[in-house]
């Protein structure tokens, strides 16, 4: 299947989010995976930025450890992406049941799809909330007058810093599925293919 075929033409990182090279087994590939994980993060960046996006709307997974403990998720935007840092922020009313359980279990998990790339990311990461501090003022400051009405005040906001230390690409391709798994975990970052 030719990159870029079936989905509209996004520019070169849209083309490279696609890769659709050969996977020659579970050999790591380090200029493919390199270029899927640069494009993944422009991606992440370009979702951020651009409210019509579909990774500007991805859903964040934490973990209920008080009553009826188990996983929820929910829809959240993606307000940041800088991808030096492996960091990605959004954005929640302080009171909300996210903030209880991010701060009991930071553990946490963002999944954004991409239609017309058809390819989803996975962000695993430990969540630090900021309320009341400077980071969450800044935060408040570049917030546009509509988002902030969605607070009662600014003593309601919370900022939800998440810093991504594994991330999961994959390909939804009607021809054959693609995965790739980045991992940051041990300090360096390890690269490699998956089953899809």
């Amino acid at each position: 299947m030719p990159a870029g075929a079936g989905m509209a033409d996004g520019g070169p990182f849209e083309r490279s989010l696609r890769y659709t090279g050969p996977m020659h087994g579970h050999e790591p590939l380090s200029d493919e995976l390199q270029q899927i994980l640069a494009a993944a993060w422009s991606a992440l960046e370009h979702g951020a930025a651009d409210p019509r996006d579909d990774l500007h709307w991805p859903v964040l997974a934490s973990v209920t450890v008080a009553r009826d403990p188990g996983p929820d998720a929910r829809t959240v935007v993606l307000r940041a992406c800088v991808p030096a840092e492996r960091r990605v922020d959004v954005h929640s009313d302080v009171g909300t049941g996210k903030i209880a359980q991010i701060r009991a279990m930071p553990r946490v998990c963002l999944v954004g799809h991409r239609r017309d790339a058809r390819t989803q990311l996975r962000l695993w990461g430990d969540a630090t909330i900021h309320h009341g501090d400077a980071l969450a003022a800044d935060a408040w400051q570049r917030l546009a007058p509509h988002s902030r009405a969605n607070y009662r005040s600014e003593k309601d906001f919370a900022l939800i810093r998440v810093v991504v230390d594994r991330l999961d690409w994959l390909l939804v391709d009607p021809g054959a599925h693609r995965r790739a798994a980045f991992d940051w975990r041990d300090g360096t970052l390890n690269a490699h293919w998956l089953d899809a």
